[in-house]
């Protein structure tokens, strides 16, 4: 069983505390992003005859509690320990703090509102805030605003499927559980080349300079009276 598979199979066991659970998680995990798995919530949501806000509140939820706990991080490490963090994770650069840093530093809150729309930069973003210090109660706030409405889409359309049950159902199951696996293949096998590339890049970078700097065959060291 994958991971995808693991947390679908969560949320139908547990249903909206194993959803909220597992959106949460997506920020420890981002290569896995939610929105492969948000449909499930609305499509579990209308079998089991709840009301469509019951699944957006309970990733929303999630969402909010995973960035706070990202948020966390950040806060209590401050810049250079989270960076000194990073450089010792596989899948993350450097690059990504001092680029959501940036980003935050322009647009605040806005810009934690308008990440929960990206992928990865959903995660990233909260690092910054934390580091920040922006008010916890605000941070939460511009989380909840930008995951209620982008978590919404998602869980609407699994939530219509839901309700349509029948082949309808049978067939959106079908379809998009290839796609999550899919997805959530290509994501994790298409970060882990570019980090691998770069940081290739790099390691190349810094011996071409040494080599630049050394001195060559049968060269006379300069002297003093040079």
């Amino acid at each position: 069983m994958d991971v995808t598979s693991l947390a679908i199979a969560l949320m139908e066991l547990l249903g909206g505390p194993g959803t909220a659970l597992v959106i949460a998680a997506e920020a420890l995990f981002p290569p896995i992003p939610g929105e492969v798995l948000l449909p499930f919530a609305g499509v579990t949501a209308a079998a089991n005859g709840q009301h469509v806000l019951v699944p957006i509140a309970w990733t929303t939820a999630g969402s909010v509690l995973g960035g706070l706990g990202v948020y966390a991080v950040g806060r209590a490490l401050g810049l250079r320990r989270t960076t000194a963090l990073v450089r010792r994770l596989p899948l993350l650069e450097e690059e990504d703090v001092a680029r959501a840093m940036r980003f935050f530093a322009r647009f605040g809150f806005p810009a934690v509102m308008l990440a929960r729309f990206v992928p990865m930069v959903r995660t990233f973003i909260s690092v910054p805030a934390g580091i920040e210090r922006m008010p916890v109660w605000l941070f939460a706030l511009a989380t909840g605003l930008g995951s209620g409405i982008w978590n919404a889409v998602f869980v609407v359309a699994g939530y219509l499927f839901g309700q349509a049950g029948g082949e309808a159902l049978e067939g959106f199951v079908r379809i998009y559980s290839a796609v999550v696996a899919g997805i959530g293949l290509l994501a994790i096998l298409g970060l882990a080349t570019q980090r691998l590339r770069a940081r290739r890049r790099r390691a190349d970078a810094r011996r071409a300079g040494a080599d630049e700097g050394a001195p060559s065959d049968g060269a006379t060291p300069p002297t003093l009276e040079e």
